[in-house]
C-alpha cells in the first residue's frame, strides 16, 4: 500500500455504496457510512493532520480510540492517506486523537456519541493534495505486539469486491479493514459481539468473506 492507493480506493463509482458498517452490540448501535460519507471523513481527519496538526510524511499519529471504533477506522485511513505511522501503544506521538472517555493530553477529541458533533465537522471535506513517491518501509501500524510497513498492508488473497465482516485480533483490525479497502471491498465490524446474533447479521448483511 502507498498513501495514494489507498486514496484511489477510497474513490468508488458507486458513492451511496457503504464501505463501513459497525454494529456495537452493547448499545445496539449500527452506523453505516456510504462511499461519499466515509470519504469525507477521511478528507476531514487528513486536513486536520496537514492544516492543524502540520504533520509529515512518516511522522506519529497517537490513536486513543478503541481499533473496534467506527471513528477509529476512518482516523487510520486518513492518517495513511497522509503517509504517516498510526501509534497503538500509547507511546510518543507528534500528535493524538483520543475518544472524550480519555483525553488527558489529546491533540483532538473526539465524542463517544455517534450522533454527537464531531470537532472535524468544522475541517473542509475536500482531499488533501496526495503524497508522491513514498518509501514501503514506513512503519504504517504500530502495537504492542508488532510493526506493520505500509508493504506489508496489500490487498493480496483477498477477494475483490467483497463483503468482508472483519473479526482479526485488535492489533490488525485496522490494516485488515484497509485491506479489504484496497480490494475494493466493503468492510463490516463488530464491537462487544454476541454471538447470538452472528449468522443472522452475516446473512442480512451479505457477508461472503469473514476475516
Amino acid at each position: 500500500m502507498t498513501p495514494d492507493d489507498l486514496r484511489a480506493a477510497l474513490r468508488t463509482d458507486d458513492p451511496g455504496r457503504p464501505l463501513l458498517t459497525w454494529y456495537d452490540d452493547s448499545s445496539g448501535e449500527r452506523i453505516e457510512l456510504s462511499s461519499r460519507t466515509l470519504g469525507n471523513w477521511v478528507a476531514k481527519a487528513g486536513n486536520w493532520l496537514d492544516l492543524e496538526a502540520a504533520l509529515q510524511p512518516g511522522e506519529v499519529v497517537g490513536l486513543a480510540i478503541p481499533p473496534d471504533h467506527w471513528r477509529a477506522v476512518y482516523w487510520a485511513l486518513a492518517a495513511w492517506t497522509r503517509g504517516l505511522t498510526l501509534d497503538l501503544t500509547g507511546g510518543a506521538a507528534d500528535a493524538v486523537v483520543a475518544l472524550d472517555t480519555d483525553p488527558a493530553g489529546a491533540d483532538l477529541v473526539e465524542p463517544t456519541a455517534s450522533l454527537a458533533a464531531s470537532p472535524l465537522q468544522a475541517m473542509p471535506d475536500a482531499p488533501p493534495q496526495g503524497v508522491g513517491a513514498f518509501d514501503g518501509t514506513t512503519v504504517a501500524a504500530a502495537t504492542n505486539s508488532a510493526t506493520t510497513p505500509y508493504s506489508g498492508v496489500s490487498a493480496a488473497e483477498i477477494p475483490h469486491g467483497t463483503r468482508v465482516l472483519v473479526e482479526s485480533p485488535v492489533a490488525g483490525l485496522l490494516t485488515t479493514a484497509a485491506r479489504v479497502l484496497l480490494a475494493g471491498g466493503s468492510v463490516v465490524l463488530q464491537r462487544s459481539p454476541d454471538a447470538s446474533r452472528r449468522e443472522d447479521r452475516l446473512a442480512a448483511e451479505g457477508v461472503t468473506t469473514v476475516l
